[in-house]
């Protein structure tokens, strides 16, 4: 497979250092994936690009985490943690978006939108 199409999960096995091609350990693989586009969707995050290098980045150093990759698995969720807080304060990656600009007070429409 040329390097361009190299799908996220086959990314993420390399990374693992998994030879394997089960269906269980590649689902598994998939999961994490899943679960660590949710949880940079939680922060704000909206570009989810599969094929930038900040995310493939973000989703390989969630997998290793949460493999227990070596036994820096500790080290690998700080480093994680850390690309999450610079991505969710990036406006390229928040679309705009970024805690220093999202108006969080509630007024007198947000109420009635809510209430009817």
């Amino acid at each position: 497979m040329a390097a361009d199409t190299t799908t996220l999960t086959e990314k993420m096995r390399a990374a693992l250092r998994i030879s394997s091609t089960s269906e269980k350990i590649t689902e598994e693989i998939n999961d994490c994936i899943a679960a660590c586009k949710m949880d940079l969707q939680d922060v704000g995050v909206k570009k989810l690009d599969e094929t930038d290098a900040l995310i493939i980045r973000a989703i390989t150093l969630y997998c290793k985490a949460e493999f227990g990759y070596s036994d820096k698995s500790e080290q690998f969720w700080k480093s994680y943690e850390c690309l999450k807080t610079h991505l969710s304060l990036s406006s390229e990656y928040t679309g705009g978006e970024t805690p220093d600009n999202i108006d969080d007070e509630v007024n007198e429409d947000d109420i009635k939108n809510l209430f009817g």
